[in-house]
């Protein structure tokens, strides 16, 4: 059992964050990071941005990512509030470039 714990806390050491099509001024920010986390920064620079959304489904469910982050406009606005659900379910925070309105309580109690 105590195998299980020691291996447990090493994967929690082990949590990457995806930045999805990083401006000039993101990766800037991303290289102002300190040297261990910038070595946790995965970039993804999307061809398609039609296969984003399962993409982001498939990296969220996985568990291997702490935060998420990306422009508002790179997915519709039904399937940001559906990644938001799944990933509240997992525990990865999405960050969200673009600022939108603020989820009054109909809308927070609708995601949950």
């Amino acid at each position: 059992m105590s195998a299980l714990l020691k291996n447990n806390t090493s994967l929690s050491n082990h949590y990457w964050m995806l930045w999805i099509a990083p401006s000039i001024s993101e990766r800037q920010k991303i290289k102002n990071l300190p040297l261990d986390q910038q070595q946790k920064v995965l970039m993804l620079h999307p061809k398609n941005n039609t296969q984003v959304c399962d993409a982001l489904k498939t990296a969220i469910i996985s568990g291997l990512y702490q935060s998420i982050t990306l422009d508002r406009s790179i997915i519709p606005s039904q399937q940001q509030r559906m990644l938001e659900v799944i990933a509240m379910r997992h525990q990865t925070h999405i960050n969200w470039l673009n600022s939108q309105s603020k989820l009054n309580s109909a809308s927070q109690l609708s995601l949950i």
